[in-house]
């Protein structure tokens, strides 16, 4: 049987970080996967203001932003009205994976932690775990 191909074209994808350079390493990594859109902020609010005007697909959010932590910006997304953003995939990055940590961030409704540095194949697999969900596009266009 084949194997389906993920389409990434049409992704849309918001990195929050507040290191200049892992937002861009991440970003180059995500255009490497053909994803379309990326946008990248270094705060808590300035994501929240983005998402707010903005449509994503995909949320890659560092877990200790300068202006609030990662786990409040994810409870604010899950709490938020506007439907499509409440369910929105988040994949959390962290230098630190204390088990408090990652159980912060997965009770706030994080999809998956995962550690810093991450390398490309890391990150293309989880998102690619992520993407196996009705919003991800196959190689025909047709939803999964």
């Amino acid at each position: 049987m084949a194997q389906l191909k993920l389409n990434f074209r049409s992704v849309t994808t918001l990195i929050v970080d507040r290191d200049r350079y892992t937002r861009s390493l991440i970003a180059q990594m995500l255009r490497g996967f053909g994803v379309g859109g990326i946008e990248a902020v270094d705060s808590g609010e300035a994501a929240m203001k983005y998402v707010q005007e903005h449509f994503v697909d995909l949320l890659i959010v560092e877990a200790d932003l300068p202006d609030m932590s990662g786990s409040d910006f994810i409870r604010w997304i899950r709490r938020e009205q506007k439907e499509p953003l409440r369910f929105v995939p988040i994949l959390v990055l962290s230098g630190y994976t204390q088990m408090r940590m990652i159980s912060t961030v997965r009770d706030a409704g994080a999809n998956i932690v995962v550690k810093k540095p991450v390398s490309a194949q890391m990150l293309f697999d989880r998102v690619g775990w992520m993407a196996r969900t009705p919003r991800a596009y196959i190689e025909t266009g047709d939803y999964v």
